[in-house]
């Protein structure tokens, strides 16, 4: 017979089941994720497999990195981040930090050295859009924000053309009249040495037989400190404050407000992941407002402080707006034939809507 097969041994047992061994860098991996959660940040390229952020970088040509405006873009910044869920970071970088120069921001972006930027001199790339600055032409916020409407599709449409969208337009205070020695009405400039920012506040000057200067900021102080300099056009946050030793009187009128613009490379932001663009042009739009806001709100403190301090301040005189705005006009059609038939048709547009 054959010989008895021996009888199958039982299967060895499993050994018993204990944690898993801990993947090199995965508690270096949880304690980052952990800090990160407890900081309210998001970091998406940590979880395995998922896209890494997009970085951009948003060049702006304020200089300093305590301003109003850069609060503002670096507001953009975090509602971008926290919409995006950390998909899309923007760097903030003001004039000084990046090798351009600032006069260059636009063209920065259109060439793609940066994705985004935020630009005080639109009428640059937008010749037309210039109009916006004539003096009297917008004496108060509702009327800027009605030529604003007008002027907005001419200069997206030039932005456009050089490969630039237009992301949001806004408007810094009204530029002030100053001066060392009386400003109680537009009349006062006669004979005053004012310095301008532009030709057309040096017209504007002409038209109240005051004499105009264009120079840096450095000498400008050295001249109101000489008293070979008189006054000038600016707000409180910053002329006012700036040069509070000497402008001790202060019209609450002048000749113009000045805008600036948030745009963004048309190849940069078709290049996002899908989803990403609507957040980046919401949050643009919203920071606009934003600012908008905020520097007038700074601008009322600051002129209570500066009153306070002993500057005079005398509340604009509608009577003399009026006149002001009836003899401004053929300045603005001389300036507007200089320019074109995009700038007189614009032009017109705006005095249209404005009824003048």
């Amino acid at each position: 017979m054959p010989a008895a097969m021996p009888p199958a041994m039982p299967p060895a047992m499993p050994p018993a089941l204990g944690p898993h061994p801990t993947p090199p860098g995965a508690a270096t991996r949880r304690r980052v994720l952990r800090a990160t959660a407890a900081a309210g940040l998001a970091l998406p390229f940590l979880g395995r497999g998922a896209r890494a952020a997009v970085t951009w970088t948003l060049f702006s040509q304020q200089t300093n990195p305590a301003g109003i405006v850069v609060r503002g873009l670096g507001r953009l910044s975090e509602l971008v981040r926290e919409r995006t869920g950390g998909a899309l970071l923007i760097n903030v970088r003001t004039a000084g930090l990046l090798p351009i120069d600032a006069s260059q921001v636009m063209e920065s972006v259109a060439s793609g050295r940066v994705e985004l930027g935020d630009d005080a001199s639109p009428a640059t790339l937008a010749p037309s859009a210039a109009a916006m600055r004539l003096p009297l032409l917008a004496t108060t916020p509702e009327e800027w924000a009605r030529v604003a409407a007008v002027v907005r599709p001419a200069l997206s449409g030039e932005l456009e053309r050089r490969g630039i969208v237009l992301l949001s337009h806004y408007r810094s205070p009204l530029q002030l009249f100053w001066s060392r020695r009386k400003a109680t009405a537009f009349g006062d400039m006669a004979r005053q040495r004012m310095r301008v920012q532009s030709v057309e506040q040096a017209e504007f000057v002409r038209h109240y037989n005051g004499l105009h200067l264009i120079t840096s900021t450095v000498e400008a102080g050295e001249a109101l400190a000489a008293d070979t300099l008189q006054g000038t056009f600016g707000t409180a946050a910053g002329v006012g404050q700036m040069w509070k030793a000497y402008l001790k009187h202060v019209y609450l009128a002048g000749p113009n407000y000045n805008d600036a613009v948030i745009a963004v490379g048309r190849a940069a932001l078709d290049r996002l992941p899908a989803g990403l663009a609507p957040v980046v042009l919401a949050a643009a739009a919203e920071t606009g407002a934003w600012l908008e806001r905020a520097q007038d709100a700074e601008e009322a403190r600051v002129l209570r402080t500066l009153a306070s301090a002993g500057v005079t301040v005398t509340p604009a005189n509608a009577e003399d707006i009026r006149q002001g705005t009836a003899r401004l006009p053929t300045y603005w059609d001389n300036w507007v034939r200089l320019r074109g038939s995009d700038a007189e048709a614009l032009l017109a547009s705006i005095r249209q809507t404005l009824d003048r």
